[in-house]
């Protein structure tokens, strides 16, 4: 426990130092910054909620934590070497053995790796989005950035937290790649290890919003993008086709029936059989259930509170006229929309437990979050022009008026 604390001890200072580094400390930056050091002590609470919680329930963190101490994969590092389950205990094993870090220990650790994610996303955001968004009187990101499923899930020795720092660094990338293209690279890297079918959707996203956005983007760079993907593609295909249970030359015939999948992971407790349901059925069970009549425990009651704000806030984007917006929408829209409806769909079809499911959806909501409070702002960009264009048309009258008076 003494290890943990002092991990959490250094961590504090070491955020300091990024924050630092991305949002400099100026009197413009004032409120983010408080912003940050408020949400890394909530990050903090809910990845202990977390440690407790896996203290008395069955946990991957666990899992984990005793194969690396118990060299399940075979006495040295490269032998834990792999991607998914395998990358993590690989990760896990200089701190394990090398420094001697306890479980408690580990935990603080990836603790902080999520916290970097929310640092990132939370850049990302500011720069992207240029008015105060408010919902019921609160700032819409402070809200977004408040949400426990996405604090719970990526605050504990695990694959959540890579992954959500890794979708972060990708898309922070993304968003200015000329000088930013070793924060993308690392995003991708650190994604394709901990989820190859995350990093494929992620990669033809990215070509279709390249392709089809109409802003600033080149057919040089378009030309560019597809073939550094088609690459990219061809290096982790295999291991797309094996996260998701098909073998190489059968992926014509099989195509992508996960019902094996679903039916596997129905079994845990508190499944829910998805087999059977239609899939705008299955999406909407992977998205906005539980609610509160089917929640599986505590805390499903918790997540029961959060689903409930999730649905309004997708029902407020659609009457808002967001199918329009994502036709019009810049690149980075059309990536995050693209990337995170078709990870849903995919992950809706296999998650047949809802404690499952609310663990993975985690992993690309900020991405729909993002283009949600993209399209507020675009309307109160709309506002202030219709307003300064009223307030000029004034303007011009009254000088028009002063002319004629002399």
């Amino acid at each position: 426990m003494l290890y943990g604390l002092f991990i959490v001890f250094i961590s504090y200072f070491l955020s300091q130092w990024i924050i630092d580094k991305i949002i400099p400390a100026t009197k413009a930056n004032a409120r983010d910054r408080l912003v940050l050091n408020r949400l890394f002590f909530y990050h903090l609470l809910l990845s202990f909620v977390y440690y407790l919680y896996a203290v008395f329930n069955p946990s991957d963190s666990n899992n984990y934590y005793f194969k690396v101490t118990e060299y399940y994969r075979g006495p040295n590092w490269s032998d834990f070497y792999g991607t998914s389950t395998t990358f993590i205990e690989w990760t896990g094993y200089p701190f394990i053995h090398y420094l001697g870090f306890s479980y408690e220990a580990m935990m603080a650790l990836f603790a902080f790796f999520g916290w970097i994610g929310f640092i990132i996303f939370y850049k990302f955001f500011k720069e992207q989005i240029g008015f105060r968004n408010e919902l019921f009187g609160y700032d819409l990101i402070v809200l977004i950035f408040l949400l426990p499923n996405l604090h719970f899930w990526s605050g504990s020795f695990g694959k959540g937290s890579f992954i959500f720092l890794g979708i972060a660094l990708i898309f922070y990338g993304m968003s200015k790649l000329n000088s930013r293209f070793l924060y993308l690279f690392i995003g991708a890297v650190l994604t394709y290890h901990i989820r190859p079918h995350v990093m494929f959707v992620l990669l033809i996203s990215a070509i279709i919003g390249f392709t089809f956005s109409t802003k600033g983007i080149g057919w040089g760079v378009k030309i560019l993008m597809i073939a550094v993907s088609i690459g990219a593609f061809a290096f982790i295909y295999q291991d797309v086709l094996n996260m998701v249970g098909i073998e190489e030359g059968e992926e014509i015939t099989q195509g992508l029936d996960l019902t094996h999948r679903a039916t596997e992971l129905q079994k845990a407790t508190s499944g829910v059989d998805i087999t059977n349901y239609s899939l705008p059925l299955q999406v909407f069970t992977f998205l906005f259930r539980p609610l509160f009549v089917d929640a599986p425990g505590m805390l499903g009651l918790i997540v029961s509170f959060e689903n409930v704000f999730l649905l309004y806030i997708t029902i407020l984007f659609f009457a808002r006229g967001g199918l329009g917006f994502l036709i019009r929408g810049d690149f980075l829209v059309k990536t995050a929309f693209l990337s995170f409806i078709t990870v849903s769909i995919a992950l809706a079809q296999i998650s047949g437990n809802l404690g499952i499911a609310i663990r993975q959806k985690s992993q690309v909501m900020m991405l729909f979050l993002f283009v949600i409070i993209k399209l507020m702002d675009e309307k109160q960009m709309k506002e202030y022009k219709r307003k300064y264009a009223i307030w000029h048309r004034k303007q011009m009258i009254k000088k028009q008026q002063e002319i004629l008076q002399q």
